[in-house]
């Protein structure tokens, strides 16, 4: 079993090559998705979110509301770095458990947050996905429904390409549409299963 991080800035499209590797036969574990599994009603996670946090950041029947959570957490540095602090724990935790019970021969963990969360100490090599900053702008506005301010702010509160580029093995640049990408991805593949 060979276990690897998939990464990179918003916009960069890591859920295309994602997508493009599970096609391929690889398993995907998408810490997004348990991001939201973990934050659930009742959960020891949003337990210890609104313990630090506070019971505002819950919607009137004690779901999470992420706005709230999301305004209250990124408005100083050590309140977004709580929230990294109890959720990568949990993430960690599930993505350990989609592993173990795993056959798979190849596992890909796809998230914008690995490197440094702890599940990079899981991989045994990082994927970075990157892409020309225009086109990362246009495809969050098209996605999310920002302006340009926005999108570019986005891309600017996050690791710059060669922060991601420093810690991986491989490195897959997305700025020429899906059919470059497709082989781009193929090609890493098969290198990877030894093809």
């Amino acid at each position: 079993m060979r276990i690897f991080g998939i990464t990179g800035g918003s916009g960069s499209g890591k859920t295309s090559v994602s997508e493009i590797l599970k096609e391929l036969g690889a398993q995907i574990i998408d810490t997004d998705v348990i991001a939201r599994k973990v934050v659930t009603k009742g959960s020891e996670c949003l337990k210890e979110l609104t313990s630090f946090f506070g019971t505002s950041i819950l919607n009137g029947d004690g779901t999470l509301n992420r706005k709230k959570l999301a305004d209250t957490a990124f408005s100083d540095a050590e309140k977004t770095a709580a929230l990294s602090r109890i959720t990568h724990k949990y993430i960690k935790d599930e993505v350990i458990r989609a592993i173990n019970s795993s056959t798979a021969s190849l596992i890909g963990i796809d998230g914008a947050v690995i490197i440094g969360s702890g599940i990079d100490g899981l991989c045994e090599f990082i994927v970075s996905v990157t892409a020309d900053r225009d086109v990362r702008i246009e495809r969050i506005k098209k996605r999310d429904a920002l302006t340009d301010a926005q999108a570019a702010a986005r891309i600017d509160a996050q690791p710059s390409d060669d922060f991601y580029k420093s810690h991986s093995l491989y490195v897959i640049d997305n700025s020429a549409g899906y059919d470059a990408l497709r082989g781009r991805v193929c090609k890493m593949y098969d290198e990877i299963k030894g093809v």
